[in-house]
């Protein structure tokens, strides 16, 4: 990519007309004003620019990728058609993946060609697709985050991709594909400026007086709004590490293998065949081993403990891979009024976030980290419904994977200060939570089951039948022990969970609505639901006194009436 360094000939804006007084005031006073001209202009000028040819990689990577994901869905359809091991290697199936192979190649090179963009009087503008055009206008003081990611395939080339998002969406609003490292930290930067710009006031608003006496002006000019841009920058302090131990500790605590597996079910046929096979030429058959007068149940019994544990090591080494391949070389640091995450073994990702944007806090715990005592920490802030985004990947999250109690309430209390998790007394939901549940969701079926094998005289339904309504009945009952809510004038928390606990956080001014539930038998009891709708989702707490309800929801809506804070 080439990138112009040349303003173009075209009539100044009004920040470029501020800029050049102040330019003339500064050199009337003997300064030199080009050296606080910045390196690398951002402004690319009239003329659109093309990629680097790097970014044919990156499109034919996306679409390979794209690809992938829709054979997800129908390779186990074609799984129960046609043995798939068995003609994994047949003339028609290569000549498939060749053809594929060649069709994401060659629409790598036409997305190229049909991408180009500019970066025109404080705009982003792209026009990209192949088949439907779309051309996406950004304005820079609109752009909420900045994401840059380091593929690894760019990194020895010195380039990277950059993504900006608005305020209000769940998606990418634009992606700028392959553009080298300088520019793409220009361009941030370039980007945070012309948002605290937008913050401050229009600069119609400044007095109308010499630009060269910045120092007598109690008002911040655009020269001295842009070193304080620099310095926070420069400033960056550094909140949280993770180290190979806590990210392997994440691995293992946070196991999402069981995904994979799920999609691999129709092939597990096929590896038991092949491992029967190749147990067979080591000697040792497996119709043998299991049969009844061959070994002894507790020779059986400890031969299936041994396997089981085996696959467990498997899948936990894999989930542990996964973890060191996202989170590895974490930190977590805070740039003025904003954190950035950054992470990644081959990918290097970037993640930025303002502070008053984060709009919760979640701390997670599932049973295994209880007992490690580790804490999965999520800042939270707009998502949009229905676009349901990877939590790893998202620029809607910053997550702090496996930290420690203490580290968990330091953070919390650094983005949301006075903010106690966990020293809250918390308001639990009636028992009638467990009782609606059990007898409105789960009796009647569970009775049927029960009848039919009581009628059939199979003492196993019967057994099975009491087993499921009283392991249903213990999770009701855990689920209502953990349920619960709290406030102390100054946030919101909500307390829920199983066997693991999760803790939630919320400003309530930054509530956009709250709803009230009530049925006819909630109502006879003086019972209320309570619902509260934030820009990052909603969160609900059910069966609570009905006079509770009324004094929270009074409290939050009086603070979001009477605050004037903006989080956007």
């Amino acid at each position: 990519m080439t990138v112009s360094e040349t303003p173009s000939h075209q009539a100044p804006t009004l920040n470029q007309s501020k800029e050049l007084k102040e330019d003339a005031a500064l050199k009337s006073h003997g300064q030199d004003a080009n050296m606080e001209e910045p390196k690398l202009k951002v402004e690319t000028g009239d003329e659109w620019q093309r990629l680097s040819l790097i970014s044919i990689l990156y499109f034919t990577i996306r679409n390979f990728t794209n690809s992938a994901q829709v054979l997800i869905y129908t390779i186990p359809a074609l799984a129960i058609s046609f043995n798939i091991w068995d003609n994994l290697l047949s003339p028609e199936v290569l000549i498939g993946a060749g053809i594929l192979f060649l069709s994401t190649s060659v629409s790598g090179v036409i997305s190229f060609l049909m991408y180009k963009f500019r970066v025109h009087n404080q705009h982003v503008e792209i026009h990209h697709g192949v088949f439907q055009r779309r051309y996406t206008n950004l304005p820079l003081w609109r752009i909420q985050n900045v994401k840059i990611e380091r593929p690894f395939y760019y990194r020895p080339f010195g380039y990277a991709l950059v993504v900006l998002d608005t305020a209000g969406s769940g998606k990418e609003e634009a992606k700028i594909v392959a553009v080298p490292e300088d520019y793409a930290e220009a361009l941030k930067k370039q980007v945070l400026y012309e948002k605290a710009l937008h913050d401050e006031g229009d600069l119609d608003c400044l007095p109308n007086e010499d630009l060269s006496d910045e120092q007598s002006s109690p008002f911040p000019t655009p020269r001295t709004r842009a070193k304080a841009v620099d310095s926070s920058h420069s400033n960056e302090e550094v909140l949280n590490r993770r180290s190979v131990k806590d990210i392997v500790i994440h691995g293992i605590t946070n196991n999402r293998v069981w995904i994979i597996l799920g999609a691999a079910a129709p092939f597990y046929d096929d590896v038991f065949g092949l491992v029967s096979e190749w147990l067979a030429d080591k000697g040792l058959q497996l119709n043998q081993l299991v049969g009844e007068q061959t070994v002894a149940w507790w020779q059986f019994g400890l031969y299936a403990f041994v396997i089981l544990m085996m696959l467990m090591a498997l899948v936990a080494l894999l989930s542990v891979g996964g973890a060191l391949f996202t989170f590895y070389g974490y930190t977590l640091s805070r740039t003025g009024d904003r954190y950035i995450r950054r992470s990644g073994l081959l990918n290097k990702l970037e993640v930025s976030m303002r502070a008053s944007r984060i709009q919760m806090i979640t701390a997670k715990q599932d049973w295994l980290d209880k007992i490690l005592k580790r804490v999965n920490l999520y800042f939270e802030q707009n998502s949009t419904a229905g676009q349901q985004m990877q939590e790893l990947m998202s620029p809607n999250k910053l997550i702090v994977p496996s930290v420690t109690e203490d580290e968990a309430f330091a953070l919390s209390q650094e983005v949301m200060p006075g903010c106690d998790l966990r020293g809250q007394e918390y308001h639990p939901i009636s028992k009638r939570f467990i009782t609606f549940w059990l007898f409105a969701g789960w009796t009647l079926p569970l009775a049927i089951v029960f009848t039919i094998g009581a009628v059939s005289s199979h003492l196993d339904i019967m057994l099975g039948s009491l087993v499921v309504f009283s392991a249903v009945s213990l999770l009701l009952t855990l689920r209502w022990w953990r349920w619960g809510i709290a406030y102390d004038s100054k946030y919101v928390y909500i307390r829920r969970g199983r066997i693991g606990i999760d803790y939630q956080c919320f400003e309530p001014y930054k509530a956009q609505q709250v709803i009230v539930k009530q049925s006819v038998f909630m109502k006879r009891r003086k019972q209320a639901t309570v619902k509260f709708v934030l820009a990052s989702g909603a969160v609900t707490v059910p069966f609570l006194p009905e006079d509770y309800v009324n004094k929270l929801t009074d409290s939050v809506l009086f603070e979001v009436e009477s605050t004037r804070r903006s989080w956007m």
